[in-house]
């Protein structure tokens, strides 16, 4: 699910940023010499280096040659996991996860290893690529201090029995 979630996401982020260009929307520089260096000067003040990776991982998703190898193979997975999915909401309530593979950690502490990091989303893109809604509740806290959350997912426009579980599960 994450390559899936990332080639996608990238590509959409690359499609939906193309639009901030300093002069209709978005950081607009003070610094600028002509028209082309407005755009590349409000561009680089204006978005952060992983929005910056992402948009150049989405452009390259959605380039010639690779939109049918990449993005188009990518929603035919995301169309299987929405209907695997919402088969297996059909007899259970609830689809209950860890939040994440392992314990929170630090403020910027996984800033250095950007692969690191989007495989701490491996639980949390399910929900997005189903198109359904989840909550994250604290579970408990780990032998290090840190805390464990747990993800439940659940059936679409159902966010009152969504809450609902939440609270059972956060009270028991």
């Amino acid at each position: 699910m994450v390559p899936c979630y990332y080639l996608l996401t990238t590509a959409e982020a690359s499609s939906n940023l193309s639009r901030y260009d300093g002069i209709r929307y978005g950081h607009r520089t003070e610094s600028k010499a002509d028209l082309l260096d407005l755009y590349k000067q409000s561009r680089t003040e204006g978005f952060g280096d992983e929005v910056k990776r992402r948009i150049m991982l989405g452009t390259f998703v959605l380039s010639a040659g690779y939109f049918d190898a990449y993005y188009t193979k990518a929603m035919k997975v995301r169309r299987l996991i929405k209907e695997q999915t919402l088969a297996l909401l059909g007899e259970v309530d609830g689809i209950l996860t860890p939040t994440a593979p392992t314990t929170a950690f630090s403020l910027g502490e996984k800033t250095t290893d950007p692969i690191e990091m989007y495989l701490t989303d491996i639980f949390t893109v399910h929900a997005n690529l189903a198109g359904l809604p989840a909550i994250s509740i604290p579970a408990a806290k780990h032998s290090n201090g840190l805390p464990m959350g747990l993800q439940i997912l659940g059936k679409a426009f159902q966010e009152k029995e969504l809450y609902h579980l939440a609270y059972l599960l956060d009270t028991a």
